[in-house]
């Protein structure tokens, strides 16, 4: 059986302004930076025995997975098809930025049961989807009974649980994954079993984050 122990990035300027990063890229602010701290700390305390750790090579996610490293006592491994979905000509817009400047596009992405949907210049929705499965299910063969951390985005995180608890977290879109939250999940033979869902219990008050 492998668990896997699945790890937002923390926080970063552009998060702060409201951008989508996709294949761009922010650097961590002073919070993210606690709360990746934070999440460290309590890897450390709590999975001794974790025998890898993977990560975006995004530099928010890197950033990351080095704090989380260092208590650990290993270095993250650099996995491309981590990366968050690329918005295209998008990266690096706002909500209402492309509301205003792509009405269209705009309508058709809040149907987010669209796998067809597309970012101009960036990535269609269904091969987001399967690369992540990709890089999962390669990370899993590689460690049939191990603890392995990953660290990546949102979206990646998502795209993760969906192919592996498609009954259970298929509608990816509904549910929130904070920044440094933990969420656990163990696959075997018996299938994938969800442990915890975006715990977010050791990091500072709601208000602070």
């Amino acid at each position: 059986m492998t668990e896997l122990i699945l790890i937002r990035h923390g926080q970063t300027h552009a998060n702060v302004a409201g951008r989508w990063q996709g294949w761009s890229d922010s650097t961590l602010t002073s919070l993210g930076q606690t709360q990746a701290e934070a999440v460290a700390r309590r890897l450390a305390a709590e999975h001794s025995r974790v025998a890898a750790l993977y990560s975006s090579p995004l530099r928010r996610a890197l950033q990351t997975a080095t704090i989380i490293g260092a208590a650990l006592g290993l270095r993250p491994v650099s996995v491309d098809d981590l990366k968050e979905i690329n918005f295209g000509e998008l990266n690096g817009i706002t909500l209402k930025e492309m509301e205003a400047q792509y009405p269209a596009l705009f309508a058709r992405w809040k149907n987010k049961a669209d796998t067809e949907f597309e970012w101009p210049d960036g990535e269609r929705r269904a091969d987001f989807f399967r690369r992540v499965a990709l890089a999962c299910d390669r990370i899993l063969a590689l460690h049939p009974n191990d603890s392995v951390v990953i660290v990546a985005h949102g979206g990646t995180l998502r795209a993760c649980l969906a192919h592996l608890l498609p009954d259970q977290l298929g509608q990816w879109w509904s549910y929130t994954i904070d920044h440094c939250a933990i969420t656990r999940v163990t696959t075997g033979a018996a299938g994938a079993r969800l442990l915890a869902l975006n715990d977010v219990t050791h990091l500072p008050p709601a208000d602070d984050r």
